[in-house]
Parts: structure tokens; C-alpha cells; sequence
């Protein structure tokens, strides 16, 4: 039989999907998915709420828990970690290390006497266990320190995906990769992104921070082991986050965030030298309008470094959206083959539209560019789904992929938002996320769904 790509993969789970269940632990859903090279996945799942710790589970290839392998404790193929003291809310960030272990971001609170919030990193050794060799057992915290309330509320109510509860009061779930990523560089180093409090300039900064691989701070990086995003681009009273970033080959690192400028938000991109120095070289990205742009996730392409970020904005309303991808030259110039250099702002899902939240760089000689996310704009409706598109690089839909350059999940009775997208080494998309009962509700569940790339 023929199989095409855009069509569930029948290897996984049977049908290509499955549900976030398992009578082993209780979790509410995948919050990041991460594919092994031998096609297993390593699934990180949040708890319910505000909570101590998550699950890290690694699953078959078909899609079945990975038991008597050597992963958590008595091979049952999960791990549960704690963090004693801290709340973890929001959406987790994790990526691969080159150990075989898993470097996972997330943010945190503390309660009185504290009150500190901030972000923590948390390494774990390949077999799930946490790595103490690195920070205090494993983990390293960075507090944020005194964040302006106004910035804060005013990112919330720009970049979260809200919805309204049953009693009337306000409930604020975010599709995006919110506030802390994390990544391994090439000399095993880490690479740390998310935002503070400048108290000389008196102004929310993003924050890039370099660690040994121990978790202490790497003071050959800008001298001190971190270095403000200075916008100078925005007027003096600018305010900015840095939400993640993506290596280039000489050790560089492209920084990508938003912003929030004298009443207008907008998204950027800038590049840090390998010693932690803003690079004037590489041409600034700022996409801006009143319709709230966000870039959510970002790729570097290995063999002539082009550079795709991805995210969305409003579209004529806050109930539908248009997805946003900006393809780029190495230097941050644009790169002319994408739609004629300029940002790509579309709506492939008909009516409501959709945002993208992931992307990643397909095919054997990486020619396509594929984009996972979800229908619709700043809220969620009763016709939220997730949402998978493959382009060339002229950006142009590829026809080939599906038969119209893009597939949806969409399950009878739910809502589904996505969350994480990752390409296999086998070709195959895989793409996790959250189940809604319906727009009134907090996530019920998740799923994981897998499609020939």
C-alpha cells in the first residue's frame, strides 16, 4: 500500500494517534515531545494546576510505554520529578542532550517567606534519573527578580490563549513557548533565554545566559555569563522578553522574543557572537502592528545556516489568526527565495485561520520547511484544532503533503490546541498537545499524533 505524506502513520499506535492515558501515573498532558534517533520519544507532561514536579516518560516507537529498557526507576519507562518548594506552572521547554539526557526549562514560584519566581533548568541523566552534577541536584535556578507588573500583565494579555470559565472569572493557557528555553551548545555548554528586571535602565530586558555544563556560569560569555537584550531599535521607554533561541555553526546564537513599545507589541530577532556581544552584523528581524505579531519557535537549517521563525497574529478579529513565518538568510538578512523576502502572513485553515507554535526543517536535504499549530486566533473557540503545514522554500503550500499542503487533528466532542512538533529521524511528524472539553474549560487531557513528513 502507498502511503503518502500528510497521512497518519499506522505504525504509531495503531491509527497514528493516541491518547495521554496510562495507568502507571497521572499527568495531564504532553507539553513537549522529543524524538530519539532509534525513533523512540522522550514525553515531558505537566500535572494539573500549579504543581511540584512533572512526568518524563519514553515511549516505543509504536507508541507504547518503553518498559524494561533501563528508563525510571525499575526500567518502568517514566520518572517522576520533584521540586521540592517550587510551583511549576506554564509550558515546559526541553531538548536533547548529547549525553542522552534531556535539559528541561520551566517556570517556577516560591511561596512566604519568598515570594520568588523565576525560571529553573533541569538536567536528567539518559536513563531519567536527575543529574547531580549540575546546579543543586540537578537543577538551577534564576530568579527573575522584580518584574513590572504593567509588562507582565500586558504580555499575558497579548500572547496567552484565553478563555472564560463557567463562573464568569478569567482563565489564561498559553500555546506559547512561554518565558524560558533552554539548549545544549556544541561544546556542551547551555543556553538560557527569558527576561528580567534591568534595574540601571529601569526596564523589562530579555536575559541570554551561558552555563558550563555544570550549571554554574560561564563568565566567558560577555565576562559575567549573561547579557541584556538591548533593543536599540525601540525608544528608551521599550520593553522586551527573549523567549528562546536556536546555535549557528560558529557558535553563535540567534536570540528571537517580543516586545512592547510605546503601545505597540511586536515581535524580533537578534544574533549574540559566540563571547556574548550583541552582533551589529546580522540585520535585526522586527515584525510589528497592532494585530500582536509573536514568533514561537525557530529553526536553523545545518547545511547553509537559513534561519525560519514562526508564530502568529490576530487576524481581522481576536477569534481568528493569521500564522507568521520569516524566513532568513544566515546574517539575518531576508532570504530572497521565501516569498520574495518578505514575512509570510497567512491563513491556511479557511475562515478562522490558525497560529503556528513549532517548526522545523524536512526532508533528507531539509528543502521543506514544516510548521505545526493550532486554528484560530487569541481565543479559543468550539472549532479549535490542531494544525500541520508543509512548505518549499518559495513558501508556497506543497501540494504533495496531504494533497493540499496541510492536515488538521481534529477529534469528535474535543478541542485540541498544539503544543510541541518535532521531525523524525525516520520522517515522520510527531505533534503532542492538549485536549479541551470544550472553550469553557482548562485542559481535560492530551494526545500525540504522528503523520508521514
Amino acid at each position: 500500500m502507498t502511503v503518502r505524506a500528510g497521512e497518519p502513520d499506522s505504525t504509531f499506535n495503531g491509527d497514528g494517534k493516541r491518547d495521554w492515558t496510562f495507568p502507571e501515573f497521572v499527568s495531564t498532558a504532553p507539553q513537549v515531545v522529543l524524538s530519539l534517533p532509534d525513533g523512540r520519544m522522550l514525553v515531558v507532561a505537566n500535572e494539573r494546576g500549579v504543581f511540584a514536579g512533572f512526568v518524563i516518560a519514553r515511549l516505543t516507537e509504536r507508541g507504547q510505554l518503553d518498559v524494561g529498557t533501563g528508563f525510571g526507576e525499575n526500567q518502568q519507562g517514566f520518572a517522576r520529578i520533584s521540586t521540592p518548594g517550587k510551583e511549576l506552572s506554564g509550558k515546559f521547554g526541553a531538548s536533547l542532550l548529547s549525553n542522552g539526557g534531556v535539559l528541561i526549562t520551566v517556570d517556577y514560584s516560591e511561596r512566604a517567606p519568598n515570594y520568588e519566581s523565576g525560571v529553573v533548568a533541569i538536567q536528567l541523566l539518559p536513563d531519567g534519573r536527575l543529574n547531580d552534577r549540575f546546579g543543586e541536584g540537578g537543577v538551577a535556578t534564576f530568579a527573575y527578580g522584580s518584574i513590572p507588573v504593567t509588562f507582565i500583565r500586558a504580555l499575558k494579555a497579548a500572547r496567552a490563549r484565553r478563555n472564560v470559565q463557567q463562573n464568569g472569572g478569567t482563565a489564561i493557557q498559553s500555546s506559547a513557548h512561554s518565558g524560558a528555553s533552554g539548549i545544549e551548545l556544541s561544546d556542551g555548554k547551555i543556553a538560557l533565554t527569558y527576561f528580567g528586571f534591568d534595574q540601571v535602565a529601569q526596564q523589562t530586558k530579555g536575559l541570554v545566559i551561558r552555563l558550563n555544563s555544570d550549571g554554574t556560569y560561564d563568565d566567558t560569555f560577555n565576562k559575567i555569563g549573561s547579557a541584556w537584550v538591548n533593543l536599540t531599535e525601540l525608544s528608551p521607554e521599550g520593553d522586551n522578553a527573549a523567549r528562546g533561541a536556536a546555535a549557528q555553526a560558529d557558535g553563535g546564537l540567534v536570540v528571537y522574543g517580543d516586545f512592547h513599545d510605546d503601545g505597540i507589541f511586536g515581535t524580533y530577532a537578534v544574533r549574540f557572537t559566540k563571547n556574548g556581544v550583541r552582533d551589529d552584523t546580522f540585520k535585526t528581524t522586527i515584525v510589528s502592528s497592532d494585530r500582536l505579531p509573536i514568533f514561537r519557535d525557530i529553526a536553523v537549517r545545518k547545511k547553509d545556516g537559513m534561519i525560519a521563525l514562526v508564530g502568529g497574529q490576530d487576524g481581522e478579529t481576536m477569534f481568528d489568526g493569521n500564522g507568521v513565518i520569516v524566513v532568513l538568510r544566515a546574517d539575518g538578512s531576508p532570504h530572497p527565495l521565501f516569498n520574495n523576502g518578505q514575512p509570510l502572513i497567512s491563513k491556511v485553515v479557511p475562515e478562522i485561520g490558525q497560529n503556528w507554535s513549532s517548526c522545523a526543517f524536512g526532508d533528507a536535504d531539509e528543502s521543506k520547511l514544516i510548521v505545526a499549530g493550532t486554528s484560530g486566533g487569541g481565543f479559543a473557540t468550539d472549532e479549535m484544532h490542531a494544525v500541520c503545514a508543509r512548505y518549499g522554500l518559495t513558501g508556497e503550500l506543497d501540494s504533495m503533503f496531504n494533497g493540499t499542503g496541510w492536515v488538521s487533528f481534529d477529534q469528535t466532542d474535543k478541542l485540541e490546541n498544539s503544543l510541541d512538533m518535532h521531525v523524525t529521524a525516520q520522517n515522520k511528524i510527531v505533534i503532542c498537545g492538549e485536549y479541551w472539553k470544550d472553550r469553557l474549560s482548562f485542559a481535560t487531557g492530551g494526545w500525540i499524533a504522528r503523520f508521514i513528513a
